[in-house]
């Protein structure tokens, strides 16, 4: 299985064919691509019709990518284009209550341990001791 560059345009969207009809927020996913790239191709076949992908593609197109990385697989039936897109959007695990809480706290340990971020912090408590001092 290769990942190749394909040209948005070409790829076949049949939208009353999807199961998923909402994408749901895509400003926050096309940030994240802005910031750090498309982590996972979408997913057509070899005709260009999408299998998997609506929002990754969406958030691309929007951005005004002209391609786009993508798998292609040989897959022609009914039934394993639809199987493709369930197992795209239904076997994924969600984070666990105790992962969030460790997400936050790496999170905060990082902001906390940068050293920008503590120098303006104390530039905040000086700047703040000067009003009080002169007011």
């Amino acid at each position: 299985m290769q990942v190749q560059e394909i040209v948005v345009e070409k790829i076949k969207v049949s939208s009353h064919k999807r199961i998923r009809k909402n994408l749901g927020d895509i400003e926050s996913l096309k940030d994240s691509i802005r910031k750090y790239g498309l982590f996972h191709p979408i997913v057509v076949n070899q005709d260009y019709e999408l299998l998997a992908g609506a929002r990754r593609l969406e958030a691309v197109k929007q951005l005004g990518w002209n391609t786009v990385p993508a798998i292609i697989l040989d897959v022609n039936s009914k039934k394993d284009k639809f199987e493709i897109e369930v197992e795209e959007n239904m076997l994924r695990k969600e984070f666990t209550v105790e992962e969030i809480q460790e997400m936050i706290k790496r999170k905060r340990k990082i902001i906390r341990g940068n050293i920008f971020v503590r120098f303006i912090r104390f530039l905040k408590r000086i700047i703040e001791w000067l009003k009080n001092l002169f007011s």
